[in-house]
């Protein structure tokens, strides 16, 4: 007879080695991994919360300090890092030539700056360190053809970004077409949040100086509630993931006139 409690107590060790390793898991690729039904997944991890191990989101799980501590750049930069890819380049599919835009702090929107090659005559504003440091590159490879600017301010050496009221003013001076905004959480009734105070305010003053506001979030984002309130989700204009809306949301996101694009 199978030990089915020993294949379970195996999944769920491995299930926390994965969480310590990248703060989120997927049940899809948990199912894949351990060769198991989706349905197998969501008790284990449903049994894994009750056990305060995890803390459940839409499509997978988080550890349970992952919401209140944000991990640095770096530490979420390979975090579903296909999948940010992925959104990355259907983001970019949006920008046109000539457009000005602007791109948010976080991993996420980073990667969109490697797809905009082919786009000509861009002015681009920015806080995040990290991607003013792929735009040079681009630059100087002669691959990026367009204007950057970059909102300097506070710097924030774990996120790679800056904020804060110097950056705010100098925002001030500008209006974009289209703002890519990072979020560490969306949810219809907690609309868009953060884990900072300085960048969740900034996120603010992008998306109200924009006339399109994009938001670019993986799955694990779903669901999530942050400790900051950057703005109600009726603010956004479309949302950009690598899963499909959630059943839940669709009929506020066609009363609130939202595109969910899955990259």
């Amino acid at each position: 007879m199978i030990n089915l409690t020993v294949f379970f107590d195996e999944r769920k060790n491995l299930i926390l080695h994965e969480l310590e390793n990248y703060g989120k898991v997927s049940v899809k690729q948990l199912a894949k991994k351990f060769g198991v039904t989706t349905e197998t997944i969501r008790r284990d991890l449903d049994a894994l919360e009750v056990e305060y191990k995890l803390k459940r989101i839409h499509g997978g799980a988080i550890k349970i300090s992952f919401d209140k501590h944000e991990p640095s750049h770096n530490q979420k930069r390979d975090v579903y890092r296909e999948e940010k890819q992925r959104i990355g380049q259907k983001a970019a599919s949006l920008v046109n030539d000539n457009d000005v835009i602007a791109i948010d702090a976080g991993t996420t929107t980073c990667e969109i700056l490697y797809y905009i090659k082919d786009k000509r005559n861009l002015t681009i504003l920015l806080n995040t360190v990290a991607g003013l440091n792929i735009l040079i590159d681009l630059k100087n490879k002669g691959v990026f053809d367009g204007k950057i600017i970059f909102l300097g301010g506070e710097i924030n050496s774990d996120q790679l970004s800056c904020s804060g009221p110097i950056s705010e003013n100098l925002l001030n001076n500008f209006y974009v077409d289209k703002a890519f905004i990072g979020v560490g959480g969306v949810s219809l009734q907690n609309g868009l949040t953060s884990y900072e105070i300085n960048e969740a305010n900034l996120s603010k003053k992008i998306m109200e100086n924009a006339k399109e506001v994009i938001v670019v979030a993986d799955h694990s984002k779903i669901g999530v509630r942050n400790f900051y309130k950057i703005a109600d989700i009726e603010n956004v204009n479309v949302i950009i993931s690598d899963e499909e809306a959630p059943n839940e949301w669709i009929n506020s996101l066609n009363e609130y006139e939202i595109d969910w694009i899955k990259a």
